[in-house]
């Protein structure tokens, strides 16, 4: 076998090649360590942007140096993460510009629908605080409700926009939109705006530094907005990577530390309350074995005894059910079927005879079959169109009718004064009309002074129709609701109206006489007038626009929501008692915008209508009915009188006088309008003195 050329030239001494193979060798293994072990602290850092004058957030101190809140969390986010963190601080417009250019990896901002364009947010880990600043002297606000009819400054830009079609859009205000805090103040200081909304962190500065005089503090850490660390849309592993370190931050309690430093937050709040739970939970559990022990022992006693006892108990239950099964169709045979009175059972929604008594047929002289399975329209040529659309206007309003004089036709054209009374019930799923006739014509034959009342009452009743020959029709019950609510708004809007009217007479009297000053009290009256009733059509104005909203429809986290919305309603009246629990929530589908304001109407009519229990209970919970999820808001406040709720959800009625609870009358109205925008129902039942229940759910109804 020939030798290689290899082998050769080991045996002739020739080491040269075998050298130079073995630093070809050695170099190839030095660049692949190389690249696979890069040099200590080539690691990029993690570029972090703010705003220059963002306090206590972030901001420069007087020697250049970025400090505050934020600043303290990027540190701690690139020890957790092992990175190095740069920081960089300008103009708020500046660094969204970097951000945009990709100089900047990570922000901190509120999400708006704007931003989430080109921004990926991470879950939201601190608020804003925010103040109403007014005039020195000046009432302030105690709630985001005495806010109603007033000029509010605010900045125009987009977080501020969301902010108040989410929180703020159920309250009839005048925004004066400004380009920043201080033309806000300013607008205030010269009486342009009555007071500004504005987050502490731009607007403290402006009077700290002396720019406006004149102005102090209100309502002060109104929670509005939520500050979120912002990244790249396509950078989602950076995304993932901070926000597992800022769930360990905040379970380290490093997080709640710097927000209890720099926001005055209260400490460990989250893992005081997650103690507490664990320390529920090991009781309760620690409860249930000791009884759960007791309890098998004296089911496994019991157990044969009651199986006997069950077995005979269920017999007679089942005995007794047939005796009054049998005694109930007996009476029903007694009450209805030989009834002398002439009754019949009506589908309300249909006008369908599901029943009548053989008296029925007797007074109309047909045959049962002519009668019972015919829509009452059938039986007009014997009762009277005019009488029929009298006795379904008075259902659809008032759910009863009480003695109806009508003439009854009979099949041979004999005529029989009767009265008509009906009554509408629910039977199970159905709602029936139970009507009963009486024939009255013997007893007016014979009693003059009833005659006479019958006559007065069937006069009266012609009038009546005379006076409103364009009447409504039955089975359009949209009409009658619309007509109710129209007649409900005018009545409402008369009343300023004519306050308009009689000052302004007034007023020219006064200045006839010369009488100036009381001629300038009259003329504040009716600026006061003026401005309710415009009040009250921007509200009817919002009701309106609740329709042509378009659904953006997302994920909503409703236990986070109510929780949050709960917060604002009480955030002026922290100091009074009351017990709030909120049960676990599901999630919906809906426009958070939108199911915001159902929580905040809700929410804000328990917290008001609570005010006068000594100890005010408020509970938030859901249940499942149908198949649909219904959110539930309970409280034991002052309650209502169910025999008004015909006209709950109509603008401007209320259940209270103004003088007892405040109020536009308008909050009902707008949640029945969101909800059914949804596809969902809202319902309320309550009791005086008891309290109220109101439930609502965003899914169709079947």
């Amino acid at each position: 076998m020939p030798r290689s050329r290899q082998a050769r030239r080991l045996e002739t001494g020739d080491t040269s090649w075998l050298a130079s193979q073995v630093g070809r060798w050695l170099c190839a293994l030095a660049l692949a360590w190389a690249s696979a072990c890069p040099v200590a602290g080539a690691q990029t850092p993690l570029r972090y942007g703010g705003d220059a004058a963002f306090a206590p957030f972030e901001s420069l101190d007087a020697s250049g140096q970025p400090v505050g809140f934020q600043i303290e969390l990027m540190q701690a986010l690139g020890r957790e993460l092992g990175v190095e963190v740069s920081i960089s601080l300008q103009p708020w417009a500046a660094t969204v510009e970097a951000f945009k250019a990709q100089r900047v990896d990570v922000i901190a901002m509120v999400e708006t629908t704007e931003r989430r364009a080109w921004a990926h947010f991470l879950t939201g880990h601190a608020a804003p605080a925010f103040a109403v600043y007014l005039p020195v002297g000046k009432p302030a606000p105690r709630a985001l409700q005495d806010l109603q009819g007033s000029r509010i400054a605010v900045q125009d830009h987009e977080p501020m926009r969301e902010s108040l079609r989410k929180w703020l859009s159920g309250i009839e205000a005048t925004y004066v939109r400004t380009p920043d805090a201080l033309a806000a103040l300013q607008a205030v200081q010269l009486g342009f705006a009555d007071m500004a909304l504005l987050p502490r962190a731009y607007a403290d500065p402006v009077i700290a530094r002396g720019d406006v005089t004149g102005l102090v503090a209100g309502l002060s850490n109104l929670r509005l907005q939520t500050y979120s660390l912002a990244v790249a849309r396509d950078n989602d592993a950076l995304r993932q990577r901070l926000q597992g370190a800022l769930d360990r931050l905040e379970a380290k309690g490093t997080l709640p530390a710097l927000r209890e430093r720099w926001l005055n937050e209260e400490p460990a709040s989250a893992e005081q309350r997650a103690m507490a739970r664990d320390l529920a939970q090991q009781r309760q559990w620690t409860w249930w074995i000791a009884a759960g022990g007791s309890l098998l022992l004296l089911l496994a006693a019991l157990a044969l005894r009651q199986r006997g006892r069950a077995v005979a108990a269920e017999r007679a239950r089942r005995e007794a059910a047939e005796q009054s099964l049998r005694r109930s169709e007996e009476l029903l045979e007694r009450t209805f079927q030989r009834n002398p009175e002439p009754m019949l059972v009506v589908d309300h929604h249909s006008g369908v005879v599901q029943d009548a008594n053989p008296a029925v047929a007797a007074l109309l002289g047909l045959a049962e079959h002519e009668v019972v399975g015919q829509p009452l329209r059938a039986l007009a040529h014997h009762i009277g169109m005019d009488a029929l659309k009298r006795m379904a206007r008075a259902i659809d309003l008032d759910g009863l009718l009480d003695a109806l004089p009508v003439t009854v036709t009979r099949a041979g054209g004999e005529q029989r004064a009767c009265l008509i009374s009906a009554d509408k019930v629910r039977v199970g799923e159905l709602s029936i009309v139970l009507c009963i006739v009486r024939d009255v014509t013997e007893r007016m034959a014979q009693d003059p002074v009833f005659r006479q009342g019958y006559q007065t009452l069937h006069d009266e009743l012609a009038q009546a129709r005379r006076d409103a020959p364009d009447s409504v029709p039955p089975g359009e019950p949209g009409e009658d609701r619309l007509r109710e609510f129209t007649r409900a708004v005018a009545h409402d809007l008369r009343a300023p109206l004519l306050a308009i009217q009689g000052f302004m007479g007034l007023m020219r009297e006064r200045l006839k006489l010369g009488h100036t000053d009381e001629a300038l009290e009259y003329s504040e009256q009716v600026d006061k007038a003026t401005r309710r009733m415009n009040a009250m059509i921007d509200a009817l104005c919002n009701l309106a626009q609740v329709d042509q909203h378009a659904l953006q429809r997302r994920r909503i986290d409703m236990q986070a929501l109510a929780a949050d919305t709960w917060t604002l309603v009480r955030s002026g009246e922290t100091g009074r008692a009351i017990e709030i629990q909120f049960d676990p929530l599901p999630p919906a589908q809906g426009d958070p915008d939108l199911v915001a304001q159902v929580w905040q109407n809700l929410l804000h009519n328990a917290w008001k209508y609570s005010a006068r229990v000594p100890l005010a209970r408020v509970r938030v919970d859901s249940f499942q009915e149908e198949g649909r999820t219904w959110y539930r808001v309970t409280d034991n406040g002052a309650g209502f009188d169910m025999a008004k709720a015909r006209h709950l959800f109509q603008p401007f009625r209320r259940m209270h006088a103004a003088s007892q609870f405040e109020g536009s009358g308008i909050g009902l109205s707008m949640v029945q309008r969101i909800v059914r925008h949804h596809g969902g129902a809202v319902r309320l039942r309550s009791q005086i003195g008891v309290g109220t229940v109101a439930e609502f759910t965003l899914e169709p109804v079947a």
